[in-house]
């Protein structure tokens, strides 16, 4: 798959049907994100593509996202098994604005995929 630089969207992104036609602008509350620095930093919010990370064949779209949790708990299990995370990570509570970009929700549990726009920060929604 192509890995283009998708004018609309921080992150590099898969040039087809990234994010998905399901996304959507959404204002939620209150989202936790793991984070290495405590306050987080514009860093803490780059996509598995953006920071050189790898990440599975086929989940392109997914690695150009940032992951957050609506649920507190699903982000203390989660940086439990991230060895990064485990020892010297935080999580982090914020919001998401609706005008830095585009989320999916997980039927399956509390996860949002969020697809940054170009030219937003966001770690200053977040302590």
């Amino acid at each position: 798959m192509n890995i283009g630089n998708n004018n609309k969207y921080r992150s590099p992104m898969p040039e087809e049907n990234c994010p998905p036609s399901s996304a959507e602008h959404k204002d939620i509350d209150e989202v936790y994100r793991l984070t290495l620095n405590n306050p987080p930093t514009e860093e803490d919010f780059q996509s598995h593509i953006e920071s050189g990370k790898k990440f599975p064949p086929g989940l392109e779209c997914v690695a150009a996202s940032v992951s957050v949790f609506k649920d507190k708990e699903d982000a203390e299990r989660q940086k439990k098994k991230i060895p990064v995370f485990k020892n010297k990570g935080y999580i982090s509570k914020g919001s998401i604005q609706s005008n830095t970009g585009v989320i999916v929700e997980s039927s399956k549990s509390s996860h949002i995929d969020w697809w940054i726009q170009r030219g937003q920060t966001v770690h200053q929604y977040f302590k």
